[in-house]
């Protein structure tokens, strides 16, 4: 349900937080707390440290959300009046997933923006998450394994967030069916668990830090029903158009350098944070990936 609407979120989150001195006000937050408890002389574990830093930086976080919450209804805003046809424009997805080899449920949609993210339209495979350790889960979550499709989008170094889908198939159309009061009680947060949770280690504590508040960011955001229409260009990637469900255009939902292509192998960590660009530390902190090509699909 949140597939196109993720991605947007998390770069105007991104904007907003570095605007405002996050996640490294946070950093001087928590090692005021450790320097107050003593809590040098115990480890402290992970998820202390959420705990600590989450309510060190609730003021902060409140403050950036509101922010993040106008920017995010600018972008929901239609730009233009309803297009006749919109939702039969394009292609239907999930029929020509559904035409490669292994189906739909060997199929996926990898994004090669700036954001990137893996979104799935049929079962999730059961061994997708074997490397990564379940963080946060929102009230309404629905888990890899009970989701019938769903969306995995990066939001730092060693993190990403996960969204079940429930889409509604208009034409060619992918569309939310009803609105979302609480982004975050859909979410579900897993960090790789091949990278420690190390407190000596700044580019551990960055990227937790970064995690943190971009997770928060989503906190209390409502969403309203829209659908996208995927395109598909010449040399077999995507790209992506959003509308209400009246069909009036979403254009500031949309970048026109957005590409998206099919993948048949999955490997969350090298497709989504190897090739996420942080805005908040330089490349020496940030995690190596391979060159690997992942196999891709036209």
């Amino acid at each position: 349900m949140l597939r196109a609407f993720l991605p947007v979120l998390m770069l105007v989150a991104s904007t907003c937080a570095i605007a405002a001195g996050i996640p490294e006000s946070a950093w001087e937050a928590f090692e005021g707390e450790v320097t107050e408890n003593g809590a040098t002389e115990s480890p402290v574990s992970l998820a202390e440290f959420w705990q600590i830093m989450q309510s060190k930086m609730s003021e902060e976080l409140k403050e950036i959300g509101a922010l993040v919450e106008v920017e995010m209804r600018k972008a929901l805003m239609p730009t233009g009046d309803p297009e006749q046809g919109w939702d039969t424009r394009g292609v239907d997805l999930v029929g020509h997933l559904e035409s490669l080899p292994g189906g739909i449920e060997r199929n996926a949609l990898l994004s090669v923006n700036e954001v990137p993210s893996l979104q799935f339209f049929g079962k999730i495979p059961a061994n997708l998450l074997a490397n990564w350790e379940l963080v946060q889960m929102g009230s309404r979550s629905v888990s890899p394994a009970q989701a019938r499709a769903g969306t995995f989008v990066v939001i730092g170094p060693y993190h990403i967030a996960f969204a079940a889908d429930e889409e509604i198939q208009q034409a060619n159309a992918r569309c939310i069916g009803e609105p979302i009061a609480n982004a975050a009680d859909h979410l579900t947060i897993y960090r790789y668990s091949e990278s420690k949770f190390d407190l000596d280690d700044d580019a551990s504590i960055a990227a937790e830090s970064e995690a943190i508040v971009m997770a928060n960011m989503i906190s209390n955001f409502g969403l309203p029903e829209f659908c996208t229409v995927y395109s598909r260009l010449q040399d077999g990637s995507f790209v992506s158009s959003s509308y209400t469900p009246e069909g009036r255009p979403l254009g500031k939902m949309d970048d026109d350098s957005d590409r998206y292509k099919t993948v048949s192998t999955f490997d969350l960590f090298q497709q989504l944070n190897a090739n996420y660009s942080s805005p908040f530390a330089d490349e020496e902190s940030m995690p190596s990936g391979n060159d690997s090509e992942v196999d891709n699909q036209s």
